[in-house]
């Protein structure tokens, strides 16, 4: 019977990150949407280097057990998006039968595979079968009951087994057929399972080989003081409230803010019924919050002085001094900190405008992986960590790092899109518990819609609507509603089917493509066509023209 020992390991798992990173475009092309933010593959093949670097921290003759746990704890940090955290997981659960050991031979991987399939599920709080995960368990299910002297053996029958199910995964998962594609997670996994038999085919390739392979990382973390947002001619303070209006105050949102354009620059004012968030960089924060009781009561303020902060940062940016906390910075914690993944100079100022702490650079095309949410929350000094996805293929990846961290109260908000993140902004209350908070939250969300105008990657169909390469597509709530030739016929046919007799609020944030001349016809369009005036705030954001607000 065939054993396998540390180093003939690392060189098969090498094989099959060569296999994965170098399918890694063709396997983004999978995605069902067909909108250039397709990253599947990158991520994959991300979530699996990071466990392949991992290795090289390993000395020599390495056991099982060494080569699985650092491959293992590789993969969980760098997990990006929904289909590298489940990979992350499939090898935690291998890895959690390696324990211990120093050599295995294939009945012991077979068994490993089988804890695997059990790990990769749990890691999807509502599993959906058409995927990864099924391709996972058809594969478990098919050598469930064969003996197997040897690896490659063992590897065929792997390999048949996961083949054969990817083709199936169209028949499972009606999306898939209409888009004419098999699940791109599933697709992954099949490339990784023929580098392994590559393997025993003769095979081989280095990590540094691997990683020099074209491929995509997402960026890193970074402190949202890191950036020059407010862009100031002088300095003077960052100063944020939240409002809690009287009744009888005859508050006029405009008019507040035309008045508060007197005390300084970088202005944000959002409401949501009785409650105003606000921000403005300023000279003189005691006159700004007099200003604001006049219309209620004040529940939280700060005020940052700016010049300290910017001499601070410049000189960590330029690698002159190293900052080192003072006593009191180092033991004294805030009651609470927010953490939100967002892209786009627009929208970094809008969400640290509203309280976020810590911005995490990512979303469409660049999910982040689990390693920089745990970064993220060992740097903020504070006992409550809120963290705000903002995009669907984060969710998991910062859940995962929440069970990663042991010393801090962890809650990820369910906010799945930049609206409901918005959204959830919005009624935020610092002063609440996490679980008055979550409830808030959570019903504010399901009040709101959101919609996203792109383009067509490639010529497909989505529920029955024909879409052609180049096309711009709206997304509404994640259904693709149409396909336009001309970007703001698109975006005024998804404003039609977002905007109701009781829509209130309607908040655009367009694109850094987006010219202010086409702004203006938009914004003439809304005018005429809808009893809602619009919030128009320049996001910044990539890949997507608009992304739109509507409650």
């Amino acid at each position: 019977m065939d054993i396998l020992n540390g180093s003939t390991l690392i060189e098969a798992l090498t094989v099959a990150g060569y296999y994965l990173k170098s399918n890694s475009k063709r396997i983004d092309d999978l995605n069902v949407f067909p909108v250039p933010d397709g990253d599947t593959g990158s991520n994959m093949s991300s979530t699996y280097i990071s466990g392949l670097k991992n290795l090289k921290k390993l000395g020599e003759n390495p056991t099982i057990s060494d080569v699985m746990k650092a491959f293992s704890d590789g993969l969980l940090y760098g997990a990006r998006g929904n289909s590298g955290v489940i990979l992350s997981q499939f090898f935690a659960g291998i890895n959690s039968h390696a324990s211990g050991i120093e050599t295995t031979t294939p009945e012991e991987v077979k068994k490993a595979l089988q804890i695997g399939r059990t790990f990769a599920y749990k890691a999807v709080l509502v599993p959906v079968e058409g995927t990864i995960l099924t391709v996972i368990n058809d594969a478990a299910v098919a050598i469930a009951d064969k003996h197997f002297d040897t690896f490659s053996e063992l590897t065929s029958v792997y390999r048949r087994a996961v083949q054969v199910s990817l083709e199936n995964t169209p028949n499972l998962l009606p999306v898939l057929k209409e888009a004419g594609v098999v699940d791109s997670g599933a697709a992954g996994l099949v490339e990784i399972i023929n580098g392994i038999f590559a393997y025993y085919a003769g095979e081989r390739h280095s990590i540094d080989e691997v990683a020099e392979v074209k491929g995509t990382q997402s960026k890193g973390i970074v402190d949202y003081m890191e950036y020059d947002f407010y862009a100031l001619n002088t300095y003077g303070y960052c100063t944020e409230f939240t409002l809690r209006l009287d009744p009888n105050s005859n508050f006029e949102k405009e008019a507040f803010i035309s008045k508060f354009e007197d005390f300084g620059n970088s202005i944000v004012v959002v409401q949501n019924g009785e409650i105003v968030k606000a921000h403005i960089h300023t000279k003189h924060p005691g006159e700004v919050f007099n200003f604001a009781q006049k219309y209620g009561a004040l529940c939280a303020v700060k005020a940052e002085n700016m010049a300290i902060q910017t001499e601070e940062n410049s000189s960590l940016a330029a690698g002159k001094v190293k900052k080192e906390l003072t006593e009191s910075e180092a033991t004294t914690r805030e009651p609470y900190a927010i953490i939100s993944v967002v892209n786009g100079a627009g929208l970094k100022e809008v969400f640290t405008g509203l309280g976020t702490k810590y911005i995490i650079e990512g979303g469409q095309t660049m999910n982040p992986s689990t390693g920089e949410f745990v970064d993220a929350i060992n740097n903020v000094n504070a006992d409550d960590i809120y963290i705000i996805p903002n995009n669907k293929n984060v969710f998991l990846s910062a859940s995962q790092a929440k069970a990663l961290v042991n010393d801090k109260r962890v809650v990820v908000i369910p906010a799945k899109t930049i609206p409901q993140g918005y959204a959830a902004l919005m009624v935020f209350d610092g002063t609440q518990t996490i679980d008055d908070n979550m409830a808030q939250i959570k019903a504010k969300i399901k009040t709101i819609s959101s919609g996203e105008v792109t383009y067509s990657t490639r010529n497909t169909v989505s529920s029955g609507l024909e879409i052609k390469k180049g096309d711009f597509i709206a997304i509404l709530d994640n259904q693709i509603i149409n396909s336009k030739k001309k970007r703001l016929d698109s975006v005024k046919d998804l404003l039609a089917n977002m905007i109701t007799n009781e829509t209130s609020m309607l908040t655009i944030f367009y694109g850094e493509d987006v010219a202010e001349s086409e702004i203006a016809q938009l914004q003439e369009y809304i005018s005429k066509s809808f009893h809602v005036e619009p919030s128009m705030i320049p996001g910044g954001q990539k890949v997507y023209s608009y992304i739109i607000e509507a409650e």
